[in-house]
């Protein structure tokens, strides 16, 4: 085991010297500078990226970063990452020492991606296993010559969407790159995703952002969200790095949003995000861990994130750090991973730590619960709220005096206060304790309008073969943890 003395982490492509797993870097203190105002108060620092790949582009060039400038002022910094193409890409920022702040971009990429990918091509292939890859990394590259510090910056977005991310950036030369392979196995950074700017030692007015949702990440006690009851809508999520280290992938951790759409599963994203991929027998696995390009495009839907945050040691930051980043969250389920080996155990001498956490985005959460009207107690509605839409149940009587139980059938994904909504009601007949009615069989026996004034009262009139009512109703009983309605 190697022990990182230093808070300097090097990029993927220059990291070979602390290959192996490190033990955590991270201090109790030395937060970012302090700032005050809301969100959005006074001038916007922003450095727009583009990731896109021009069709008519010759092969070496068609990955490319386009960026809105070259020089930035110092301090809060948005950074939106528009894809314009089909693959996912990310920005990790990359901050050089004062020593080496002017190399440039080509001096880079000749001196690191260029031998790290002519050192790489026979192992993605199968040629040799991962530790003559290894080895021979280590004789091509120049050691701590390109060292540099991961500075946050866009995490995993997917083609066609945009993806925000904000983090404090201090004065000094910064890079950023994309290192996702394509289904040739070549990274995205060798075709051309590497660009430089500067930040340059002027202080920018832009402020903090306020988080709607916190997020904590550490070696210790892996990834966590502590939200509850998430809605749709524009939310900003703040990433605090509790600290950070070298995983079995020579990288820090990081954290990335996915919706978990088009079949995506956590398991697919488990096993994506370690670009290594090393199998049991040393050699490449499968040839598609962090393949993200035209044939073989990974996991759906990334909206983007904070990549890794080491802290800076010529300015003198230590831990805990923060980023955000920010999301337009529309109903459905999620998850937040870190691209570390096996995120759903990645210790597993702690298994109970977890790289991933799955949430749900529910409208309305907060309605779930019971209901009824004091004039009829007795009966009532239950409602349930999911991800798809709002549902509920009527436990009551019928005219001939024996229990009658009805459902919605519609899922409305829609309601707004002192809107009305309606469903259609269905019942059971003819089943009994081991035998019940499957849903095939239900009847149609009516319909109920809902109005919903608040998060606790409601208006519902039913009609069907009993008859019609109206009941003014009124929530008795809630759901533990949900802390708002939504409505």
């Amino acid at each position: 085991m190697t022990v990182i003395r230093s808070t300097t982490c090097l990029s993927l492509f220059a990291v070979l010297m602390f290959w192996g797993t490190s033990a955590p870097v991270g201090a109790s203190d030395g937060h970012h500078p302090a700032s005050d105002g809301n969100p959005g108060a006074g001038d916007t620092n922003v450095l727009e990226v583009i990731t896109r790949h021009p069709p008519l582009a010759d092969a070496e060039a068609h990955y490319q970063f386009v960026l809105s400038d070259t020089e930035i002022p110092a301090g809060w910094t948005t950074i939106n990452l528009r894809n314009q193409s089909s693959s996912t890409h990310f920005g990790l920022l990359l901050r050089m020492p004062e020593v080496t702040s002017d190399v440039t971009a080509e001096e880079f990429i000749e001196n690191v991606y260029v031998p790290f990918q002519q050192e790489w091509d026979p192992y993605f292939v199968g040629e040799i296993d991962v530790e003559e890859f290894i080895a021979n990394l280590m004789d091509a590259l120049h050691g701590g010559d390109y060292a540099s510090t991961h500075s946050s910056g866009p995490g995993m977005t997917a083609g066609g969407i945009t993806s925000s991310t904000t983090v404090y950036l201090e004065p000094g030369t910064y890079f950023i790159e994309c290192y996702i392979l394509d289904d040739d196995g070549v990274f995205h950074t060798s075709h051309g995703m590497f660009k430089r700017f500067v930040v340059v030692d002027e202080e920018s007015e832009s402020s903090e952002p306020e988080a709607d949702h916190q997020v904590s990440i550490s070696s210790t006690d892996g990834l966590m969200l502590e939200s509850e009851n998430i809605q749709p809508g524009p939310a900003t999520f703040e990433v605090t790095f509790e600290d950070n280290m070298l995983y079995g992938h020579n990288l820090g951790h990081d954290v990335h949003l996915i919706r978990l759409d088009g079949g995506t599963t956590v398991q697919e994203v488990n096993d994506w995000m370690d670009y290594l991929d090393v199998g049991e027998d040393g050699y490449y696995a499968d040839r598609g861990a962090m393949v993200s390009a035209s044939g073989q495009r990974g996991p759906q839907t990334f909206l983007g994130g904070t990549q890794s945050l080491f802290p800076h040691a010529e300015t003198g930051q230590d831990f805990p750090l923060t980023a955000y980043f920010h999301a337009e969250l529309t109903p459905g389920d999620y998850a937040l991973v870190a691209e570390v080996p096996n995120p759903m155990q990645p210790d597993p001498e702690n298994p109970d730590i977890s790289m991933l956490v799955e949430f749900s985005v529910t409208p309305h959460a907060g309605l779930t619960g019971a209901w009824y009207d004091p004039a009829t107690a007795g009966e009532g509605w239950n409602f349930v709220a999911s991800p798809d839409g709002l549902f509920g149940y009527f436990y009551g009587y019928g005219n001939d005096g024996n229990p009658l139980w009805l459902m919605t059938e519609e899922v409305i994904a829609d309601v707004s206060a002192g809107e009305p909504v309606t469903f259609n009601l269905l019942r059971g007949m003819s089943g009994d304790f081991s035998a019940p009615v499957i849903p095939d069989n239900l009847q149609h026996w009516g319909e109920v309008t809902f109005t919903f004034d608040n998060c606790n009262e409601a208006t519902a009139q039913i009609s069907g073969e009993d008859g019609s009512t109206t009941h003014a109703l009124e929530r008795v009983a809630a759901t533990a943890g949900q802390a708002d309605c939504g409505l």
